[in-house]
């Protein structure tokens, strides 16, 4: 009998496991009919239409501005200031006094020396005459004459003398910042001021790769500098006789028209040299590529029919991309080499939201995005 005692338990259990199985198979379906009655969600993305654009080959180097004309003014000779004809950061005018040391010593002897002068040449023209009318001797005139020269001399030296303590601007230039003050004490070789000329252009010097340095005079260069987006032309003049045997690079000059307060010297530039010809690429911004180990891939957006309503799934997409330099397709564009077709329309902002067969509701594509082109 106490095998019928052990069977009830069996089948009291099974009843007990059958009602609890079939409640939550119950809860389970309830749960998946709710899930089916909310929507499937979609994704917002901005579309992108493709589009062959012309692109310029091209290496992207580091440049220098560099002044057409400059100069650091330094004193030869030591003495105290006895007046400053500048201010700091100023426009002078070439042959304008910028510094003028005391030569108050130098005057009194240039006035003694050129009075030793007068009286030379009054004695070597008094020899002449006594020469010439017979009363006079040929070596007496010779003493006279050179001592004439002797004082002359003199003079020559003390007016190059003061002339040294006398700082002019050899050009039209823009002086930098200084502290000299009259009274001042300077010693021989003190920087006085630097000295920028004044001129409509300024020159932007860079140096190529060998390989990339096949670039004739009078070729044409794009420069940028800070926030400036579109490069401002350039046209080289300049360019080395040689590579440098260290670097393997050529340098090369070339002259840039600009507003001088926005390019000053010494400045750092990107130069865009052009190599090559133009093509025609496919291009698509930076945000629509996804990379993974796999490789490069986009989401094509496509228009599909799905009980009764028009749709737009986004299709993961692979593509090929091209090897080109950061200066052929910027920050925010890639070019493509291979997978995509002119009038393809791909996931741009929000592509990273996506995977494979993702109902997306796609935005206007971006106007300024669409007409970027590719080099300059």
């Amino acid at each position: 009998m106490r095998w019928l005692s052990w069977l009830g338990v069996v089948v009291v259990c099974g009843c007990i496991t059958a009602a609890l199985g079939f409640y939550k198979y119950n809860e389970i379906q309830a749960a998946i009919a709710m899930g089916k009655a909310f929507p499937e969600p979609a994704e917002a993305v901005e579309r992108y239409v493709v589009r062959e654009q012309t692109r310029h080959p091209s290496v992207s180097v580091t440049g220098e501005i560099v002044a057409t004309q400059s100069a650091t003014l330094q004193n030869e000779l030591k003495g105290r200031i006895v007046h400053v004809g500048f201010a700091p950061g100023v426009v002078v005018d070439a042959g304008r006094i910028l510094l003028q040391l005391d030569v108050s010593q130098e005057q009194a002897q240039l006035a003694e020396a050129r009075a030793d002068q007068k009286i030379a040449q009054l004695a070597l023209d008094r020899s002449v005459r006594l020469v010439k009318n017979g009363a006079g001797s040929i070596e007496n005139r010779d003493q006279a004459r050179a001592q004439f020269d002797s004082a002359r001399a003199r003079v020559s030296a003390l007016a190059a003398l003061i002339d040294k303590k006398t700082l002019r601007a050899p050009f039209d230039a823009i002086t930098s910042l200084h502290q000299l003050e009259v009274g001042q004490y300077l010693d021989a070789g003190t920087e006085i001021t630097m000295l920028v000329g004044v001129a409509d252009h300024v020159w932007v010097d860079f140096a190529l790769p060998q390989n990339s340095a096949q670039i004739d005079i009078g070729s044409s260069v794009g420069v940028t500098y800070g926030e400036l987006k579109q490069p401002i032309a350039a046209t080289v003049i300049a360019r080395d006789a040689s590579v440098n045997v260290r670097s393997r690079n050529l340098r090369l000059r070339a002259k840039l028209v600009s507003d001088r307060l926005a390019l000053l010297p010494g400045m750092l530039v990107r130069v865009s040299v052009p190599l090559g010809t133009t093509e025609a690429v496919t291009v698509v911004p930076a945000t629509a590529v996804r990379r993974d180990a796999l490789g490069a891939s986009v989401y094509l957006l496509e228009k599909v029919e799905e009980a009764g309503q028009s749709k737009t799934r986004a299709r993961r997409h692979k593509v090929e991309l091209a090897k080109v330099s950061d200066a052929d397709q910027g920050a925010d564009l890639i070019v493509i080499r291979n997978g995509l077709r002119s009038g393809d329309q791909i996931a741009a902002v929000g592509a990273f939201k996506l995977r494979d067969g993702s109902l997306v509701i796609p935005s206007e594509p971006n106007e300024a995005v669409q007409e970027r082109s590719v080099g300059f």
